[in-house]
Formats: structure tokens, C-alpha cells, sequence
């Protein structure tokens, strides 16, 4: 999790090279295949839709599958022919079952090995192949270093793979700094605005209040819901340090699928060498539905970010909720997450470049109630004017660098 991308990612590029080079080894006879379909020349765009090909492990209930709906939802269908590549099925699950209903025929689910499905993705034809999952999925890794398509960009997931046969990683001018390119091998391919676009949340209805919590209605509530891997005891010394700065004040924690009490053992030493009583903790448990997360986060003041690695769903589903966040940005693609996202919505109030500033904001704003209400008032006003929240303009933009992708790619095919 370090934020030290200008030596972790040259490290990460050069194993990514060589596992693709173990991969092409291993698989001769299915790359010279794939290079033979490349050379094949294809019709003109003026002919047919453009091929666009996705594949993850996460078109289910999860943040990514989430994330890719609007989207997957928006895509024009006469300039597009979109195929979904799943690399997991559950049983039942309601958001892979909206992904097979949308896409039918064209949501491909099979319990094959990479190679076959790599297999599958070339006899498609399909022109640029899209990475959802990244780092966080061997599988489309393994795809990706085949090389089933002649154009591989790799969007949402952890950061981009490392592999040399990935052209381009989707960013925009804010989740990467200008610098970035000196250390990734994709080609960063920057979008207008932003990175990523939803049409926003369903709510549904809180199960928490103060009372129940047994909160003063004139307590400032701080909160954090991150997942477990995203914490460390530096960045929770530094939330403590906020909370010790702010009178009355109480520290909501809970991790998605981590017991509260186990967290409460992990927080209750860095409470007690900070000096801070337990009293001011509440561990709340994971909540059985995401739409009763969302509407619980309503009872927060401020929610305190993660760092090295911010929120990403976690952070829009706080702006949505209209609640002012501080969170600290760093170098890396996982440390600027929730920087683009404030930026997008037009929320500068909270963002800090220091550990210094993490903690002067995360005091600010629980000492400032009326800044704490224009930055709830910026939030609801952003819902009708923010890109962040207009998946089908997102789409477009999206569309739009696919198009620009693939007319350079003739280009160079035709030597212009």
C-alpha cells in the first residue's frame, strides 16, 4: 500500500514483463493465432460497429460491477457491439442477473481456463478488450498477458497491471499527477473530466440513530467505513489526533465483512497510547445491505478518509449522501481516488496534501458548523450539475476515447 509509485510501479512493470513472458512461452501456438486474426484486415468502422469487449470477475454485487453498470448501461448500441466476458457466477445474484438480462446473448459466462476464454474473446473479433478487475483478478491478468485483442485498456480495479500488452489506462487529469507517465508502461489515456460517471445511489432506510448510539443530539459525529486492508495505524493516529482536537466529539468505525469486535481490539491499544477514551468509539457492524450503509452514513458530520488507499465507492457514496470528507492525497492512482472525485463535484474544503493538513481539516470542520453546511449544500447542488453524476454523458466521453483508440491504431497499421 505504500505510496511510493515512482519505485513500486517500475518494480510491478517488471514482473508484470516477465510473467507475460512465462505466459507467451507457454502458449505459442495460441499468440501466433491471435497475431494472424490481428493482420486480417477488418471492416471499416463506416461498415459496423466498433467491438468493445469487457471482462472481470465482477459483473455481481460488488463495487466494480456497480461502477461499469451506467456506463455498460449507456453504450450506443449501433456504434458499439458490447460483449461482457464474466469470469465468475454466482448462484443468484440481482446485479448479475440486470447484467444477463441487459446484455443476453452478448454476456458470456463459462467456467473455462484463461486461455479458452482468451480463446473466445479473439474468435469474437472483438477490437478493444477492457480490464475491469486489474491487479485484483490472476484471471484477467492472464487474459491480458495473451493478448486477445489488438487494443487492452484497463479500467477501474487497483491501478493498472504492469503488462506490456496493455496499450492504454483510463485516468483523467486529477487521480494521477502529470508526472505518472515516467513510471507506467500503458500509455495514460486522460479523460476530459473524470474518470468515472454514475447516475448516483439508491437510499434506503437508516437502522441507526443517536439516540440508539447513545450520542448528544450537539455531538459532532466523525465516521470511517473502510474495508480492513485499507487501514494502518499511522492514518488511524492521525484520525485520533483530530478527534482529542474536537470537543464532544465520537468516532463511528465499522469494515465491510469484518467483525466489529475484532476491530475494536485492533483500535483499543492506538486509542489507549493516544490518550483517548474508548467512551468516544462506537463499532458499528457491517450493515446487511448496501442501500442501508448509504442511508446510515446520513447520521455522519464528516467522514475521515483512508490513505495510502482512499475510498473509491465508499467516497462517492459519501458525497451522494451530501457529507463533507477529509481525505489526503498522495502520488498514486489508490491515494487520489477521493481528490478527483471532490474535485469533480466542485468540493475543495477537506482535501489535504500533508498529514498536517489531514488533521487541520479534519478539526476545521468539526469545530465550523456553518462550513460544514456549505459544503453540504455544494454536495446536494453537485447532484444536478456534476459530471461524477451523469453516467450516460460519461459514456460518451468514454465512447469517444475508444474511437480515438481505434483510429490510431489504423493509423499505424497503415503506416500513416
Amino acid at each position: 500500500m505504500e505510496d511510493n509509485p515512482g519505485e513500486n510501479r517500475l518494480i510491478r512493470n517488471g514482473l508484470a514483463a516477465l510473467c507475460q513472458q512465462l505466459v507467451w512461452k507457454e502458449f505459442p501456438e495460441n499468440i501466433n493465432i491471435y497475431q494472424q486474426r490481428f493482420n486480417t484486415p477488418r471492416p471499416a468502422l463506416s461498415q459496423r460497429p466498433l467491438r468493445i469487449g469487457y471482462v472481470s470477475e465482477c459483473f455481481i454485487s460488488h463495487s466494480v460491477g456497480f461502477l461499469a453498470w451506467w456506463l455498460l448501461k449507456y453504450h450506443d448500441r449501433q456504434q458499439f457491439d458490447v460483449r461482457l466476458y464474466s469470469l465468475r457466477e454466482r448462484i443468484y445474484d440481482p446485479l448479475q442477473q440486470a447484467y444477463k438480462d441487459e446484455f443476453g446473448d452478448r454476456f458470456y459466462q463459462e467456467c473455462l481456463s484463461m486461455v479458452k476464454m482468451a480463446d473466445k474473446i479473439n474468435e469474437d473479433e472483438i477490437d478493444i478488450l477492457v480490464d475491469l478487475d486489474s491487479l485484483t483478478s490472476y484471471g484477467n491478468c492472464a487474459i491480458l498477458a495473451l493478448k486477445p485483442a489488438p487494443i487492452q485498456v484497463s479500467w477501474l480495479g487497483y491501478d493498472a497491471t504492469g503488462f506490456p500488452t496493455v496499450d492504454y489506462f483510463i485516468a483523467d487529469n486529477y487521480v494521477l499527477p502529470e508526472s505518472a507517465q515516467d513510471y507506467y508502461i500503458e500509455k495514460i489515456w486522460r479523460l476530459p473530466e473524470n474518470y468515472i460517471g454514475i447516475d448516483g445511489f439508491a437510499v434506503g432506510t437508516p437502522t441507526i440513530n443517536r439516540e440508539s448510539l447513545d450520542i448528544p443530539n450537539d455531538g459532532i459525529i466523525y465516521f470511517s467505513s473502510q474495508i480492513g486492508l485499507k487501514r494502518n495505524p499511522h492514518n488511524i493516529r492521525l484520525q485520533m489526533q483530530i478527534i482529542k482536537q474536537v470537543p464532544n466529539s465520537y468516532f463511528l468505525l465499522k469494515s465491510f465483512r469484518s467483525n466489529h469486535e475484532d476491530l475494536q481490539n485492533f483500535i483499543a491499544p492506538l486509542a489507549e497510547a493516544e490518550g483517548l477514551d474508548l467512551k468516544c468509539f462506537r463499532f458499528l457492524p457491517t450493515a446487511p445491505t448496501e442501500m442501508e450503509h448509504r442511508a446510515n452514513l446520513a447520521i455522519a458530520d464528516i467522514v475521515l478518509d483512508t490513505y495510502p488507499y482512499n475510498g473509491a465507492t465508499t467516497t462517492l457514496e459519501t458525497l451522494w449522501m451530501g457529507v463533507p470528507i477529509v481525505t489526503r492525497v498522495g502520488e498514486q492512482f489508490a491515494a487520489r481516488n477521493s481528490y478527483t472525485m471532490m474535485m469533480n463535484v466542485g468540493v475543495t474544503e477537506g482535501i489535504a496534501w500533508s498529514d498536517e493538513e489531514y488533521v487541520e481539516w479534519g478539526v476545521k470542520l468539526g469545530k465550523d458548523e456553518k462550513l460544514r453546511q456549505e459544503i453540504v449544500w455544494k454536495l446536494r447542488k453537485s447532484r444536478q450539475t456534476s459530471p461524477l453524476w451523469n453516467g450516460q454523458k460519461f459514456a460518451r466521453e468514454m465512447e469517444n476515447a475508444y474511437q480515438q483508440m481505434w483510429q490510431k491504431y489504423e493509423e499505424r497499421c497503415t503506416g500513416l
